[in-house]
């Protein structure tokens, strides 16, 4: 039998599940502060439901199947989709909604680094009025999370797709709209190619030499909020007011790792509005942490033109390999060992009292001389040894070993457990 898995797809092995464990809690955390409510939607749905965000085309991009009963349904490939539904749907909710959900996905992508056929995604999404504050409650939150798990550094970085349709008809005098998106997918890939390769492509493609520098020089306008309202204000732009408004929200927020870029325009089809991603500045090759925005169009193809959206969505799998080279204080784990194999009862009794105090244990399944004890206890990275022997269990006492500094020192077992605990 080939045990070998399917293509884009692993198995989350004990250390990187941990990793995974870590974004979940940030994320968890981030949505308890926020008053974001906790869900998760379908992870299948009918397929006509997931052609809702990007058409036909996505049958491409997805598992799709038909089921038993011939009906054609697919796999989630994103939370976004299954959460606008669920409120659509729902019309009685009070609002704004804020929701928040995480979960696997499935994509039929090509596997690369970062990226896989079946991975997992944390999800914030505000359903409500059009106002600028909703756009500022998520990037709030999505900067929270970077902080708790130590990505302060990452940056990122802001757009408004109203702003790139003003630069674009404006300035460059093109209304044709299968034009027009072509030259927002040119801007998306500012980051990705050089400026020779985009103008080449371009200009194959029957667009001006002289138009596709000037919108390549917009799509390069990036920096603080206020440098770059002050070059697109420059442009004649008339459509920064959200951005202006966003600028002010974040600030009086404390949310300072933003940088506002023309070149974000994201799901060319999708969003709407201000738009956002989030990239590792020590680890660009993992593409976008998480990324968003506003995407009106969505909840009224389902049917609800009354409400407004926006929202965020971040690769776990990602987040954990950006935070995987981080430097971080093991966790805390006691080991329990028993030198004779006569007191497995009081060692029981132990990891008992440790575990009911919320403190992780572990100990030896199987008679073992101390020694292989205290080198399993050394070599899982535990913080403390409880030490349980003849003399201990004759008084009723346990010695506790520093695993890090080796100084011991006997004691009462709750004396033991109130140590561990103050540490």
């Amino acid at each position: 039998m080939d045990l070998a898995l399917p293509r884009g797809v692993d198995d989350i092995e004990p250390d990187r599940y941990a990793l995974h464990s870590r974004v979940r809690a940030a994320f968890e955390e981030v949505s308890r502060l926020y008053n974001f409510q906790l869900m998760e939607p379908a992870s299948l749905e009918h397929l006509g439901v997931l052609r809702a965000k990007s058409g036909e085309a996505v049958d491409k991009e997805i598992y799709a199947f038909k089921d038993k009963g011939g009906r054609d349904v697919g796999l989630r490939f994103d939370m976004t989709v299954g959460i606008t539904r669920y409120v659509c749907s729902r019309k009685g909710l009070r609002l704004p909604v804020k929701l928040a959900a995480s979960g696997g996905i499935w994509r039929y992508d090509e596997p690369q680094y970062g990226r896989y056929r079946w991975s997992h995604q944390w999800d914030l999404e505000v359903f409500g009025p059009p106002s600028v504050e909703l756009d500022a409650e998520v990037l709030d939150a999505c900067s929270a999370m970077l902080g708790r798990l130590g990505l302060s550094e990452a940056t990122i970085k802001v757009g408004d797709r109203r702003v790139v349709d003003g630069f674009i008809r404006g300035k460059l005098g093109i209304t044709d709209g299968a034009q027009l998106v072509d030259l927002m997918r040119a801007l998306d890939k500012v980051e990705k190619k050089t400026i020779e390769e985009l103008t080449d492509e371009y200009v194959g493609k029957g667009f001006g030499p002289e138009r596709v520098r000037e919108l390549l020089e917009f799509g390069s306008v990036r920096g603080s909020p206020d440098k770059v309202l002050s070059e697109v204000s420059g442009l004649g732009q008339e459509a920064t007011k959200d951005l202006r408004a966003l600028a002010d929200m974040l600030d009086s927020r404390g949310v300072r790792n933003v940088e506002y870029n023309m070149s974000i325009v994201r799901g060319i089809d999708y969003y709407t509005g201000i738009v956002f991603e989030a990239t590792d500045n020590r680890n660009p090759r993992l593409g976008s942490l998480f990324g968003g925005g506003r995407y009106d169009a969505l909840p009224r193809m389902f049917g609800r033109p009354d409400l407004s959206a926006t929202g965020a969505a971040g690769g776990i799998e990602r987040m954990a390999l950006s935070i995987a080279a981080q430097t971080r204080p093991a966790g805390l784990l006691v080991y329990v060992a028993v030198a004779g194999g006569r007191f497995g009862a009081q060692a029981s009794k132990a990891r008992k009292a440790l575990m009911d105090s919320g403190i992780p244990c572990e100990t030896s399944l199987q008679d073992r001389p101390l020694s292989k004890q205290l080198e399993d206890a050394s070599r899982m990275g535990a913080t403390w040894t409880v030490i349980i022997g003849e003399r201990e269990a004759r008084v009723g006492t346990v010695t506790l070993r520093d695993m890090k500094g080796r100084a011991e020192e006997t004691m009462p077992l709750e004396d033991a457990v109130k140590r561990i605990s103050r540490a």
